[in-house]
């Protein structure tokens, strides 16, 4: 297996093209290969050379605007922070990079009980006498999910919808239903293992 294929690869090619566009704030993909072999990443550059499908897609990357780039690998860093500092081995490493990106305990509650109960989705009921609103486990489980922090609830959710880790999509009369992804069942295994 080569470290095109391997394990980390998605995270290695992102680690290099952050590292190369933060020394340069232009370069093609010729550039970016050569500075690879500078760099004696030799086994990367041979890699991407047999990858046309990875080489159109890196291009493409390439020729995003500088800001934006430098802006979007801020934004994955950050990403794979929350979801590394709930896994075993990596939280502490996470938590000292980015001591303010932890996906909260909530949050990972209100996923681990979607996915423990096998529920396609959970459904947000609003309540108007003051009570906590509710979310409604439905289609293969029924119940509602449990949480101690109604003032965060809003947070939590939109923090998975943003990794993607749960789908919204809007309802009749504006409720709002909140999906499981694979991504969501593969994160919660990861952090249980």
């Amino acid at each position: 297996m080569d470290l095109i294929t391997g394990a980390g690869a998605f995270a290695t090619i992102v680690g290099l093209l952050s590292n190369f566009k933060s020394e340069r704030s232009s370069g093609d993909l010729d550039q970016f290969i050569l500075w690879l072999k500078e760099k004696r990443h030799e086994d990367v550059a041979a890699g991407l050379a047999s990858n046309k499908v990875l080489l159109q897609q890196l291009t493409e990357i390439l020729s995003t605007n500088h800001d934006d780039l430098i802006e979007r690998f801020a934004v994955l860093d950050q990403l794979l922070s929350s979801v590394a500092a709930h896994m075993e081995g990596f939280s502490g490493l996470a938590l000292a990079i980015h001591p303010q990106s932890s996906i909260s305990e909530q949050a990972i509650s209100v996923l681990r009980q979607l996915v423990d109960s096998g529920a396609k989705l959970f459904m947000e009921h609003k309540i108007t006498s003051g009570e906590p609103d509710e979310y409604l486990l439905m289609e293969g489980a029924h119940g509602r999910i449990q949480y101690e922090e109604p003032r965060f609830m809003e947070d939590d959710l939109n923090t998975l919808v943003q990794l993607g880790l749960l789908r919204l999509e809007l309802a009749s009369r504006g409720s709002r239903r909140f999906l499981v992804t694979r991504e969501a069942v593969r994160f919660v295994r990861a952090i249980d293992r």
